[in-house]
């Protein structure tokens, strides 16, 4: 009876009851994937017990050296700081080459289930659920951690303070709209497929519908207009999607796209190429889902903000995706949306999460970031970002303005109701802050709103907003925080500085003005002009209330 539980749940493991309330789904385990080496997870609803794969990043996965030393100075700089030395690890100093890892789970569920977490290396003497606010309780018995959910959350949890190896759990409500493997122009696509030599099959397809399993896609998948790209749960690509000029894609389901099987030795060798299209757009298809613009052949950013320039219309929905070797998500294209997405395992540097600069009306909500640089750009125009998750790592922004320069006026974005439950910046760069700006080239930015902003620290830095030259450069104004709290230490003053890194005697258009702070905490003292160095350059009207 026993082996036949398991040859079941090597495919799906679903429970329905009569009356059609509750419902649980976990999903098959990929072949060959290594499981979590910390963490087993199961989860119960009612009478009805099953386990929940647990999934496993670190940074010396297929690690480049250069890649490998940045993480090992992740270690360097707590040591050498009190108070992150204090957070993370008691006071102590720890070697450079301590562990550092993410482990994740991903199932569905309707109606109330309990989560047991056993840890394999250790006895649990400690833990944190994360975002604290929603107040989730846990019970230890023996060494298993227990964790009751009523509603799809995504939480992490912190064993034993061991914030380096933290564990992620993603309860997703239950799939709607599955789309049908035998509809007409589906195209089933199973393990052991070589997806990389489907041509017209791929080509002519409305739906490519990738079963449980593991499939080597490779670098550039490509898709292309009026598709549906369904990852089922438990099916596990490893690759990129690429789409170029590819409108009313969609992107979806409960499986993995991971970027392990990629060298990111390529990457760095790309990125210093004297030939501009590989070092641009064959670097481009890096990216974990990149739907380009063929502006994209010869520019790096594309501003595709009106219908027709570039990839529109672009749906991604409950995916994960893990360990890329670039961004996570770069689109070019009018409308998109991004929802129950979550990304994570990100080591290297430019690993960002969702970049869509020069795009307008993009959504992005109910997503959880893990990222190594920008989570989330935020200048595309008429942007709404809200309810999603953060996880930062060492290296950059949360939310980040812009990233050099833009010429187009970018206005009016509404980021709200966000958690950032941890902020891993370690050392000081040029982007570590939870909210800032780089920017170095013309184009305005304005009239954006935050509210309801949560922070669990500590926090290297708040705010830095900051331009950077001469000459014809934009600036930054109307922007507006509210309801912003930090619960931990902050260790560095905010900056509000306009063109900093102009000559002697030389002339700036960019202004930073009308900015606006209002009922902004850290550890329940609100936010005074004393926490925030601000420039005499044309630097005016910041209003702190």
């Amino acid at each position: 009876m026993r082996y036949l539980i398991v040859m079941a749940l090597s495919l799906s493991a679903s429970f329905t009851s009569a009356d059609a309330v509750d419902f649980l789904e976990v999903y098959p385990t990929p072949p060959g994937v290594r499981p979590s080496e910390r963490y087993s997870i199961s989860v119960r609803q009612k009478d009805m017990v099953y386990p929940s794969f647990v999934y496993y990043s670190t940074p010396l996965d297929n690690d480049a050296s250069k890649a490998k030393s940045t993480r090992q100075g992740v270690i360097t700089d707590i040591n050498a700081n009190e108070i992150l030395r204090n957070f993370y690890f008691n006071g102590a100093e720890k070697d450079p080459d301590t562990e550092q890892s993410v482990a994740w789970t991903t199932f569905s569920f309707n109606g109330s289930v309990e989560i047991r977490i056993r840890n394999i290396k250790e006895a649990i003497s400690s833990f944190k659920i994360l975002p604290s606010h929603k107040g989730l309780a846990g019970e230890v018995k023996g060494n298993i951690l227990t964790i009751k959910i009523d509603n799809p959350e995504k939480i992490a949890v912190v064993i034993n303070g061991d914030y380096l190896n933290p564990l992620f759990i993603f309860a997703d409500p239950p799939e709607a709209g599955v789309p049908s493997k035998t509809a007409p122009g589906t195209l089933v696509i199973r393990p052991g497929d070589d997806c990389r030599n489907m041509g017209d099959k791929v080509k002519s397809a409305s739906v490519l519908w990738f079963e449980p399993g593991v499939h080597n896609i490779g670098v550039a998948f490509t898709v292309y207009s009026n598709q549906t790209v369904y990852i089922a749960g438990g099916a596990y690509l490893t690759g990129t999607i690429h789409g170029m000029m590819a409108s009313n894609v969609s992107i979806r389901g409960r499986g993995v796209l991971a970027g392990d099987s990629i060298s990111r030795e390529q990457v760095y060798l790309m990125k210093s190429n004297p030939d501009n299209k590989v070092r641009v757009y064959e670097r481009l298809k890096f990216h974990a889902i990149n739907m380009l613009s063929e502006d994209n052949l010869t520019s790096w950013n594309s501003f595709a903000d009106y219908p027709g320039k570039g990839s529109d219309n672009l749906y991604i929905e409950g995916i994960t995706i893990a360990s890329p070797r670039q961004f996570f998500i770069r689109a070019a294209g009018v409308p998109i949306t991004v929802t129950n997405v979550k990304m994570l395992g990100s080591w290297p540097y430019n690993t960002d999460g969702f970049s869509g600069i020069g795009q307008a009306n993009t959504t992005i909500y109910d997503c959880f970031f893990n990222c190594n640089d920008d989570a989330i750009y935020i200048s595309p125009s008429y942007c709404n970002i809200h309810h999603c998750t953060f996880w930062q790592g060492n290296n950059g922004c949360v939310f980040q303005f812009s990233w050099g320069g833009a010429p187009t006026h970018h206005l009016g974005g509404y980021i709200h109701d966000c958690d950032i439950i941890h902020c891993g910046h370690v050392g000081e760069a040029n982007n570590r802050m939870v909210i800032g700006s780089r920017k170095s080239g013309p184009g305005d930015i304005s009239d954006i709103y935050f509210k309801n902003i949560r922070i669990e620290g500590p926090v290297w830095s708040l705010f830095r907003l900051e331009t950077n030259g001469d000459g014809d450069l934009g600036s930054i104004y109307n922007i507006r925080f509210e309801n912003i709290t930090v619960n931990g230490p902050v260790i560095n003053p905010s900056r509000i500085i306009s063109s900093k890194g102009r000559s002697e005697g030389a002339v700036s258009s960019s202004w930073i003005r009308d900015i606006t702070f209002k009922n902004v905490t850290i550890n329940g003292k609100p936010l005074s002009r004393d926490d925030i160095e601000i420039g005499n350059f044309q630097v005016e009207n910041i209003i702190v209330d």
